[in-house]
């Protein structure tokens, strides 16, 4: 039987350890003491040897069942955004905010408090339900980074749920791939006042890319923006060097490459347009682009049983829970490339990443009563 008193309690409990991102490590030694009393089986991978956390890594336990063949995954993430340290929860009726001066670090702590009560009713079963595997990730709010480094060989399911997205009314199934874009634009240094014919300006070249691309909506499925630019320190020289950062998203993998391919064309073409000679020698600009891809896009069946499982579990609970399109990443995108299908649910939490940000208690008790019910229905 779900309890409530105790779910609140450890969603308490976990928001006042400090867990900012690449800094998980009390809050690892924390989880992987209580998975260990609940009966779980517990492995610690070594993916915090693989970038600059203070964690030994990502956690998977296993909690075995009689009911089922395969387990049935759970996940959440460790860590939280900034200001997530001091953290002091304050329940007030019906939700729980921080004092004002941090996050509350709902996300993503309601997520692992629920993934903790589901245990807690199913070790009272004494193993009369399905097998359940945990996975607790690092530095999930940093490109995702724990889930790239997971030790998939230690995981065994296939179906079940991610717990971090806001409203319990959302359950995210499709969401797109993301590039990373760095561009470097290296026009020809010359005196504005008195001679700035005979430099190039990376601007220009700038300007004349922009006017070819793509770029904003590009279409129903992508999106481009470039969200950083830099360069130049003095008014009296033509700019000479220009750096831009952005991204683009793309629900379709072909349209994600297609737009990386046109943005690389449009500055090459920019490059060729500026070409000219100075005192008979040939001047040209010159443009080097870095692209990163940071997860693929992924696309989780309605008809397959994590998805199926818990929409049925949701009507049970008289919550409206729909399938929905995302248009940013978390770790279900990495996991989809590595067999995992897990929709993405909602906790009951608002206005994540912010100092506002708060856990609607009542809605934190529906999304905990779905999860335990989609997990001991299945038969994996």
């Amino acid at each position: 039987m779900l309890n409530e008193k105790r779910l609140l309690d450890t969603f308490l409990e976990l928001v006042q350890i400090d867990s900012e991102s690449l800094n998980e490590a009390k809050i690892q030694k924390v989880l992987v003491k209580k998975l260990k009393k609940l009966g779980c089986t517990v492995y610690v991978d070594q993916a915090g040897k693989k970038f600059n956390t203070n964690a030994e890594g990502n956690i998977i336990a296993t909690l075995k069942g009689k009911l089922s063949q395969k387990p049935f995954v759970l996940s959440a993430h460790m860590d939280t955004v900034c200001p997530g340290v001091g953290i002091k929860p304050c329940v007030k009726k019906d939700r729980v905010t921080s004092d004002g001066t941090t996050i509350l670090g709902a996300d993503d702590k309601a997520g692992i408090a629920i993934i903790l009560e589901t245990l807690h009713v199913l070790k009272e079963l004494k193993g009369n339900h399905p097998s359940v595997q945990v996975i607790f990730t690092l530095c999930e709010e940093r490109a995702i980074t724990g889930a790239k480094y997971l030790d998939y060989r230690k995981i065994k399911g296939t179906d079940g749920l991610i717990l971090d997205n806001e409203s319990i009314e959302d359950l995210l199934v499709r969401g797109p791939g993301k590039y990373n874009f760095n561009v470097k634009i290296h026009g020809v240094l010359a005196h504005a006042g008195v001679c700035p014919e005979k430099g190039i300006s990376a601007i220009d070249v700038l300007a004349k890319a922009m006017r070819l691309m793509k770029h904003g909506r590009v279409d129903k499925e992508t999106v481009c923006n470039f969200g950083v630019i830099s360069g130049g320190q003095i008014t009296n020289a033509v700019l000479s060097e220009l750096s831009l950062k952005g991204e683009v998203r793309s629900l379709n993998a072909k349209k994600l490459e297609k737009q990386i391919a046109h943005m690389k064309d449009c500055f090459a073409k920019a490059e060729k347009a500026f070409i000219k000679k100075v005192d008979g020698k040939t001047i040209a600009p010159k443009v080097e682009i870095e692209t990163e891809l940071c997860y693929a896009a992924q696309n989780i069946s309605k008809n397959s049983p994590s998805v199926k499982l818990v929409l049925a579990a949701a009507r049970k609970h008289g919550v409206k829970l729909k399938p929905m399109v995302c248009g940013g990443g978390c770790d279900a995108n990495v996991m989809f490339q590595h067999g995992l299908a897990l929709p993405n649910m909602g906790v009951g939490v608002e206005k994540c990443h912010s100092l506002e940000e708060y856990l609607i208690l009542p809605d934190f008790y529906k999304a905990a009563r779905v999860v335990l019910d989609t997990v001991l229905s299945y038969r994996g």
